[in-house]
């Protein structure tokens, strides 16, 4: 599926994205249980790397879903999020493509239900967003960046076959940061002899 790029940052998600034993799907309302209860499990997991999870009540679930769930007419939007599934309908995680890069770059961002780490979800995931991100017209590259100290969510980029490009100072904002941000990058025309693409379609030729 290619999606069409806009004007300035913004893109136009796709609402669904098969990737083999994964679904990763636009939120929907009743969605908002099945997150609370992953974020609220996975609170002493995510809380070292993402302050958001700490106190995480049912209402900021249902804000979370609301804000994110796809728009009527399916609008042009700086992120979109998607929840994870697996093929029994459980929710993995959480994963997004965010406009913060400036024209011409998507940025991959995730996490894992605590249940549900160890199985690759996050990587398969990442690989399915990095597809996504690049048949969109106009991005030429998606990154991934996350703290040098987080080393779970470094290895994700190396097995895709993300090139490191940079390490830069960033203010710790969360208790578990080194505050030394590392900056992975795919291109557009690295991507079809990737380790990512390869993942992926072997993930999509497993389960067809």
């Amino acid at each position: 599926m290619t999606d069409k790029a806009v004007s300035g940052d913004w893109f136009l998600p796709a609402p669904t994205v098969e990737a083999g034993w994964l679904l990763l799907r636009r939120p929907e309302p009743d969605d908002s249980s099945a997150l609370h209860d992953a974020v609220a499990a996975s609170s002493e997991h995510l809380r070292p790397w993402m302050p958001w999870a700490a106190n995480y009540t049912a209402e900021m679930a249902r804000e979370f879903v609301q804000r994110n769930a796809a728009k009527p007419g399916n609008p042009p939007v700086p992120e979109a999020s998607y929840l994870v599934w697996d093929r029994d309908r459980r929710l993995l995680g959480v994963c997004g493509l965010h406009a913060r890069l400036g024209p011409g770059a998507l940025e991959i961002g995730y996490w894992v239900d605590v249940r549900r780490t160890r199985r690759g979800v996050a990587t398969l995931a990442a690989a399915a967003l990095s597809e996504l991100a690049l048949a969109i017209a106009g991005v030429q590259a998606v990154e991934i960046h996350h703290d040098r100290a987080n080393q779970a969510s470094g290895a994700i980029p190396a097995r895709l076959g993300y090139e490191l490009v940079a390490m830069v100072a960033d203010e710790p904002e969360a208790p578990a940061e080194a505050g030394v941000e590392m900056q992975w990058r795919m291109t557009l025309s690295g991507w079809p002899d990737s380790d990512g693409a390869r993942l992926l379609q072997a993930a999509r030729t497993a389960t067809s």
